[in-house]
């Protein structure tokens, strides 16, 4: 292992330990800010040994740790609410290491590997047994949105500095179209979990938050990930809905939804120093072009992802209800699959659905978008109960996470990836000892 990665983690070490003499929450800022690329300081080759360690074992590593430290408490898992759709998931993952083990495809070592970025989500056992009390719960939160909002004043300063900001920036960057430069920052659905959780405690009343409402979903639109800001118009109300709240507040929040849309393109554009004409364009492709593409099936991303699918479709269609399981692009397997696609990897990050059922055939498929539906509603069946006012709106923005994460499977996998297992692993943590806090504090 490198100087600089011994350097870099003995850093952590030593903040780590001075954080949890103050909270046990602390142990989402230590998973939070490597994964952010120290907040954009640093190099992500800083902190990983090529083939070996990165991002991805921290965090796995780190998980263990957690539990390791909290291996007393394990019994606290029986009293969790979702626990056995995390079992379900674990399942999934060893299905998905010991398949291409047993169909000779590859090594164990090569499974493991290629497995790391699922295992993200298993931030929820770490999470859920290490932190304790309702000051270790609210410090975890507010990393999660403080992180969110982080993001989206990158975003946002980006587009006002250019590069005089961005090339003392870690992350990756583009010019966009003629507009604004497209900044990749890690991790990023925070902003959406953010984004949510500030609509949600607006509209049941539990705080004001215009200035984080107006950041984050300005971010969102600036990642220029429009399906997701497709999924934020659409997930809310079906959220709202399935939460039974009465047809009026549906409206009234969808308008203050729709309002708010409307203000981030206005600021957006304001940003770029444009006029009305710029505005109109915006929406254009942001939004209506959008929903043409997803009634058409033809045109922009849609179309774009499908060229690179079909060769990984074809491969698809050899073990089409079993899938793959999880193929390194080093293994046997994914030495043989790069001579027939594009890319050097068999998954697909731009086509969720796609990638999912490469990882766990159709029937596997099945369960996991099944899982990820009842966590949904269950965390929206917790909302109706009210144990706290802000319990209820986090419930209700991780229940809408997870719809739009759902949604944007065609055209993305939050579902299969870390950048959104991992905020939705931490979260789920969060919530779960927040539950057993609650009922505690009733009973």
């Amino acid at each position: 292992m490198s100087i600089m990665v011994l350097l870099n983690l003995s850093v952590l070490v030593v903040l780590g330990s001075m954080l949890f003499l103050f909270s046990r929450g602390a142990a989402v800022f230590l998973l939070l800010l490597p994964a952010s690329q120290m907040l954009g300081m640093v190099d992500p080759m800083a902190i990983a040994v090529k083939g070996v360690f990165d991002i991805h074992l921290y965090i796995v590593v780190f998980t263990l740790g957690l539990t390791f430290l909290s291996v007393h408490k394990l019994g606290e898992l029986r009293q969790a609410a979702f626990i056995y759709p995390f079992l379900i998931l674990a399942f999934l993952w060893i299905y998905g290491v010991v398949f291409p083990v047993a169909t000779d495809n590859s090594s164990l070592f090569f499974s493991l590997k290629a497995s790391k970025e699922f295992m993200s989500v298993f931030t929820y056992f770490g999470v859920f047994l290490f932190l304790r009390t309702e000051k270790d719960i609210e410090w975890g939160w507010r990393c999660l949105l403080w992180l969110g909002l982080y993001y989206s004043g990158v975003e946002i300063l980006s587009q006002v500095l250019g590069e005089t900001l961005l090339r003392h920036l870690s992350f990756d960057y583009r010019r966009e179209a003629e507009w604004f430069w497209k900044v990749y920052v890690s991790f990023w659905p925070v902003m959406v979990i953010a984004f949510l959780h500030f609509f949600f405690a607006m509209t049941q009343s539990v705080g004001r938050f215009h200035i984080g409402l107006v950041l984050s979903i300005c971010g969102i639109l600036l990642t220029f990930f429009r399906s997701y800001l497709l999924g934020v118009l659409g997930a809310i109300p079906i959220c709202l809905l399935l939460a039974r709240q009465r047809l009026g507040k549906i409206a009234s929040r969808a308008a203050l939804l729709g309002g708010m849309t409307v203000v981030a393109v206005a600021v957006v554009a304001t940003l770029i120093g444009r006029d009305i004409d710029v505005m109109e364009r915006m929406f254009d492709q942001f939004i209506s072009s959008g929903i043409n593409e997803l009634q058409t099936q033809k045109g922009g991303a849609l179309e774009g992802r499908e060229a690179f699918a079909k060769e990984r479709r074809r491969i698809l269609d050899e073990s089409p209800y079993l899938g793959y399981g999880f193929i390194d692009k080093e293994s046997k397997a994914g030495l043989a699959f790069q001579r027939h696609i594009r890319g050097d990897m068999l998954g697909f990050i731009d086509k969720g659905d796609l990638d999912v059922a490469l990882k766990f055939g159709y029937l596997g498929q099945i369960v996991l978008y099944g899982t990820f539906i009842y966590l949904s509603v269950n965390l929206i069946r917790l909302a109706r109960q009210r144990l706290q006012p802000l319990f209820s709106v986090r419930c209700l923005s991780l229940a809408t996470t997870v719809i739009i994460f759902l949604i944007v499977q065609p055209v993305h996998a939050p579902l299969s990836y870390s950048f959104g297992l991992l905020p939705f692993g931490i979260a789920m943590g969060l919530i779960e000892r927040e539950r057993l806090l609650c009922i505690r504090q009733v009973s």
